[in-house]
């Protein structure tokens, strides 16, 4: 089934047992978690240059569901495979672009079930920005938005000298299995088939085989202030981290940064705890801009982690929407 609509954007009734906010007990879910799930949920998650930020936290509360971490470049890029044509014009019209970037943590999840398998991180890595060494003296970092340009370009027979050093080295990056000449020579043979298309397709068929498999598994629940416009969605997120929930959290991201992107504020992450810094509560959010502390006066970043930390007012204001899975 595909995805209808005009825009695709993100970026990217439960009675809620009352939590005592000013107690604002410390809590994290990573503590919780199987051991290679944590580490993978403490270590810096990075989107690079395509804006996939559903698909990185839709990868991580899936990976509580089924136990072991998920590739969310695998994730995003079926997403990014199921917008039909006329999600492509929204994209072009609103964002001047029709690179496969923006999206929803709900639909993505849903879609990871119509697809019926999910593939391990292990597999497919999801780091999304990789290095191109264009001249022995000079580095640059690139990503999978990078990569879909050169693509365009091998199609229209226009990718030699730095294009083509770019190209090779970002197909080995993020395709380490097959040789960038097969891309090349399927680029040139199925014009037909989308880059999003190509790219899910060869991520696919590199970890499918230790793929798993879900059977509508992903028992996903929202809760937005739109559709409960008169309760705090800070209790709601206190109650999910109570029953030791990842929680994927579309959000304002101008309340914590100056930084813009193609959607300016819409961002997703996911939310793994709380704690009382002095004497004021504040709640731990997994991002997925690497290493980066380009946040605002007051957010406190965690670097080493690739999260940070906001202070429960600002949180109250800036979330829009959760997502989490039963």
């Amino acid at each position: 089934m595909r995805i209808w609509g005009f825009l695709v954007i993100a970026i990217c009734v439960l009675q809620v047992n009352a939590f005592a906010a000013d107690d604002c007990s410390t809590v994290d879910v990573r503590d919780s978690l199987p051991a290679d799930v944590k580490t993978f949920m403490t270590t810096p998650s990075d989107q690079g240059d395509i804006g996939w930020c559903y698909g990185y936290t839709a990868a991580d509360i899936v990976s509580q569901a089924v136990g072991t971490p998920v590739s969310a470049l695998h994730l995003s890029a079926f997403y990014a495979s199921e917008v039909t044509m006329l999600g492509k014009i929204g994209r072009g019209v609103v964002n001047k672009t029709t690179t496969p970037e923006g999206g929803f943590v709900s639909i993505a999840v849903r879609k990871m079930n119509e697809l019926g398998h999910v593939c391990r991180e292990s597999d497919i890595p999801s780091e999304g920005t990789k290095k191109v060494q264009i001249t022995s003296q000079t580095t640059v970092h690139n990503g999978m938005a990078y990569l879909m340009n050169r693509m365009k370009d091998v199609r229209k027979g226009r990718c030699t000298g730095l294009c083509e050093i770019s190209f090779n080295q970002l197909v080995e990056g993020f395709f380490p299995a097959v040789p960038p000449q097969t891309i090349k020579n399927y680029l040139l043979a199925h014009r037909n088939v989308s880059l999003e298309d190509v790219v899910f397709n060869f991520l696919d068929s590199s970890c499918r085989s230790k793929s798993i498999d879900l059977r509508n598994d992903l028992n996903y629940k929202t809760w937005g202030k739109k559709t409960h416009p008169f309760e705090s969605i800070n209790d709601q997120i206190d109650w999910l981290l109570n029953r030791r929930k990842l929680i994927s959290m579309e959000y304002d991201a101008s309340e914590i940064t100056d930084v813009g992107g193609i959607f300016g504020a819409g961002h997703a992450s996911t939310i793994v705890g709380r704690k009382k810094v002095g004497n004021a509560c504040y709640y731990m959010v997994r991002n997925s801009w690497g290493t980066s502390c380009d946040y605002r006066k007051g957010v406190i970043c965690l670097k080493e982690q690739g999260s940070y930390l906001v202070h429960e007012k600002t949180m109250k204001s800036m979330a829009k929407k959760l997502i989490w899975i039963d």
